[in-house]
């Protein structure tokens, strides 16, 4: 028996796997959904965790009369067929007339685009764009860095402005969420209410705000006490409460980092620095430069070496550029490719990207 079992839920509400029932981002959602109905290309963009891959799921289900095409670029067969996988959307109607491809035109969308062969991508694009072969009627593209590597610049202007960013959830969004999933319909309790308030503060905010960690950190605090209590689940009583201490201890087990999250003051000081920081580097470097350099290094770890070849620079300058940005603490030290260091952008600064 798991935990959500013992507390009579049929399936694990805290599942990190995509889920459409979204907190927050009702904004987001009409954007997309008017990029479709317009029949345009649109580009998600958003931190791992924020709810990409949920959103693009509850779009499916609220444009209930349109037909989808969902790939998880990460996941595509070598020998994959756009053609094949069009030819299937055909109704009984296409079949009996013969259509080579559906009347009613799909809406494709690529989830973890970045991995997304470019051969695909024309495919994808001539099928939209011909007017005399069109055969697809949007195309939704989605991945963590705001940088189209993998594409055409031509591609990039038939994006232009169509962006829709996937935007952190607020503090009391993330509690929301924990809320509704908690609340168990079959005996009309709410599990959430196990918590006091300083437990759920303490799980939203050593989560970084992530939404797929908060709901990994509160699990770890139900299946704690299921397996260490077994039939004596303190959880299922009417007075126990998880508090503050219980979550930090349970959390620090699992080797879950909480020390930031203990002193609320240290942690906003902390993000008013990086805050201060990137203003007096936007304002240093009117060119851009190093928030190029950002976005690049966002999309993945890269070494000096790959700066350089990147922006067709020396060496010399990468290593400036790479050094004042782990002085004003953007980059961390993600490890190495062979010799050579990988740096990553910092926690706090991919936030920061995203909420500019």
């Amino acid at each position: 028996m798991t935990w959500y079992n013992e507390l009579k839920f049929t399936k694990n509400p805290l599942d990190i796997r995509p889920n459409p029932n979204l907190i927050g981002l009702k904004e987001q959602e009409k954007e997309i959904v008017n990029h479709i109905l317009k029949e345009d290309i649109c580009f998600v963009n958003g931190l791992t965790g924020s709810g990409k891959s949920s959103m693009l799921l509850r779009i499916q289900r609220i444009l209930k009369n349109h037909e989808f095409i969902f790939l998880d670029a990460h996941d595509l067969p070598t020998k994959f067929s756009l053609e094949k996988e069009l030819k299937k959307k055909r109704n009984f109607f296409d079949k009996i007339t013969f259509r080579e491809f559906p009347k009613e035109k799909p809406v494709l969308i690529i989830d973890e685009f970045q991995a997304t062969d470019p051969r695909l991508i024309l495919n994808a694009r001539s099928k939209w764009e011909n007017p005399d072969k069109r055969f697809i009627k949007s195309i939704i593209i989605a991945q963590i860095s705001k940088h189209l590597d993998n594409c055409s610049k031509s591609f990039k202007e038939r994006v232009g402005s169509k962006v829709v960013a996937i935007r952190p959830l607020r503090h009391d969004e993330l509690k929301e969420m924990l809320k509704r999933r908690l609340f168990n319909r079959k005996i009309k309790t709410n599990f959430v209410d196990k918590f006091n308030e300083g437990a759920l503060d303490l799980i939203v905010k050593s989560a970084g705000k992530n939404p797929r960690k908060v709901l990994e950190y509160a699990e770890m605090i139900f299946d704690y006490h299921h397996k260490r209590f077994d039939d004596i689940n303190p959880i299922k009583g009417k007075n126990y409460e998880i508090s503050h201490h219980v979550v930090r201890q349970i959390l620090e087990e699992n080797n879950v980092y909480v020390e930031a999250a203990k002193k609320s003051k240290v942690a906003k000081a902390a993000k008013e620095k990086v805050e201060e920081a990137v203003s007096k580097t936007k304002k240093a470097l009117p060119d851009g430069v190093e928030n190029e350099v950002l976005e690049f290094v966002n999309a993945e770890p890269r070494t000096i070496k790959d700066v350089a070849k990147y922006f067709k620079i020396s060496n010399g300058k990468a290593k400036k550029i790479i050094d004042h940005l782990k002085k004003v603490n953007h980059l961390v030290p993600k490890g190495k490719k062979g010799r050579m260091r990988l740096w990553e952008v910092g926690a706090e600064t991919k936030r920061l990207m995203v909420e500019s």
